[in-house]
């Protein structure tokens, strides 16, 4: 426990007070909470080991996200230049009208989370929301809270995702189940966040950023049309969700299944998506070739900060993760039944959420922990599905900086840490929360059993 206090401490001042670089407090972060951890080993070696663990948990994060953030930003770069992310708000404002653009964020990226990991639906995303503000001025907050709000929700619930689909196998939960609950159980927390967040968004004075390119006349002839300004979001989530979708079909079994894997991986999907938006940009412009390819750099310049944050946030995660938190919380619930077994489910996904960071691990950790106290799922008071969702509900709360998605929202956005505080981190405890009281009223009127 001292490692988690002394780092999430040293983070918090170094970022706070004296304003360090967030690369440099969460990299040295992480290595103070893991030279403090619990450990036999004489202190230099400690160290070593802390220097060690720092570098290949940086690396690993750097090798899951590095080439989806870089191909994300060249994408957002394209949408911005060729005016396909102004046709695509334009689109949303005369579809749901100006007042409504939240609600069509919101819903976009409830959909697009489902087989899309957070931070690509966000990079995805995020262009349209920096297009929207310049159509309407001072909502920027909002846009972004939108796309958060309806992605953290499906991302925590709703398998295919990672942590939801091992948090169903952990807890014996058919797969088609969880789906259903997820996704029926997601929408009132999100719709009714979305009606208190603009108390969160009140005096925060934020405009998009100047992304390169977005600073280009593209009067209204110069724009593509609808369908080849989607075409370079829609790719991406088409092809992933191909591959899930073959995936659970078993994969042999459904022709094309392996190149389906393979088109639907992360990065070969955005690959694609960034040279179709590419493409859409040569045929809105008409650029010379070379020129057209050399610019990619600017928009790989951006993206190199926000990849070393990312990953030292995580890499931070990661050493906290290693200070014995997870048996403590294992002891401490081994009491727990009925009703309070839901509470606990949420606070300990919750607690886990704060002490490492990954909502990921929070959810399947937090789940292996509700299930060793759960032999027979059957003798409970309502449908385990509840649990399932108490878990992924609880995973939403205490997003702070030793989280990666505080600094992808951050850094894409624009905000400095206060600002993703009163956003981010708002948004997600909201709900969370909301999630958690929802659970408990519809365990307790339908229970299901």
């Amino acid at each position: 426990m001292t490692a988690i206090l002394l780092g999430t401490l040293f983070v918090a001042v170094t970022i706070g007070v004296w304003r360090l670089h967030p690369f440099l407090a969460l990299t040295l972060g992480a290595i103070l909470a893991g030279s403090l951890a619990p450990s036999e080993l004489p202190a230099p070696e400690r160290v070593f080991a802390a220097l060690e663990a720092t570098g290949g948990a940086f690396g690993d994060l750097v090798g899951a996200i590095g080439i989806a953030i870089a191909l994300a930003a060249i994408i957002g770069d394209c949408l911005l230049r060729s005016g396909a992310a102004d046709r695509i708000a334009g689109s949303l404002l005369r579809l749901f009208g100006e007042g409504r653009a939240v609600w069509a964020l919101a819903a976009a990226a409830y959909v697009l989370s489902i087989p899309v990991f957070f931070d690509t639906v966000f990079f995805l995303l995020i262009p349209l929301a920096r297009a929207l503000a310049r159509r309407a001025p001072g909502r920027y907050p909002m846009f972004v809270m939108a796309i958060c709000a309806g992605a953290v929700a499906t991302h925590s619930l709703v398998p295919p995702t990672p942590g939801p689909l091992g948090m169903a196998d952990n807890l014996g939960l058919d797969l088609g189940t969880a789906i259903g609950f997820g996704l029926l159980l997601g929408i009132l927390p999100v719709a009714a966040t979305l009606l208190i967040a603009p108390r969160f968004a009140r005096g925060l004075d934020v405009e998009p950023p100047d992304t390169p390119g977005s600073g280009e006349a593209t009067t209204r002839a110069d724009r593509p049309g609808i369908v080849a300004s989607l075409f370079p979001i829609a790719l991406p989530v088409v092809l992933m969700s191909g591959a899930s979708v073959a995936a659970a079909g078993g994969g042999g079994l459904i022709p094309g299944a392996a190149w389906a894997a393979v088109l639907g991986h992360r990065n070969a999907a955005l690959f694609l998506a960034a040279f179709a938006a590419a493409f859409v940009l040569w045929r809105t412009h008409r650029p010379p070739v070379r020129r057209l390819l050399g610019s990619f750099g600017n928009a790989i310049g951006e993206a190199g900060p926000i990849i070393l944050i990312t990953a030292a946030g995580g890499a931070f995660g990661r050493a906290l993760a290693g200070a014995g938190i997870t048996e403590d919380l294992a002891r401490v619930s081994s009491a727990a039944d009925g009703f309070v077994l839901l509470l606990l489910a949420s606070g300990i996904a919750c607690l886990l959420k704060l002490a490492q960071g990954s909502g990921t691990v929070a959810i399947l950790t937090g789940s292996a922990i509700v299930a060793s106290l759960v032999p027979d799922p059957a003798a409970l008071s309502f449908h385990p599905a509840y649990l399932f969702a108490a878990v992924g509900f609880g995973s939403m709360v205490a997003s702070w900086m030793n989280d990666s998605g505080f600094w992808v929202v951050g850094r894409m956005s624009g905000f400095g840490e206060g600002e993703t505080f009163r956003t981010w981190t708002a948004v997600a405890a909201v709900v969370g929360v909301f999630g958690v009281l929802q659970v408990l009223l519809l365990a307790a009127l339908f229970p299901l059993v």
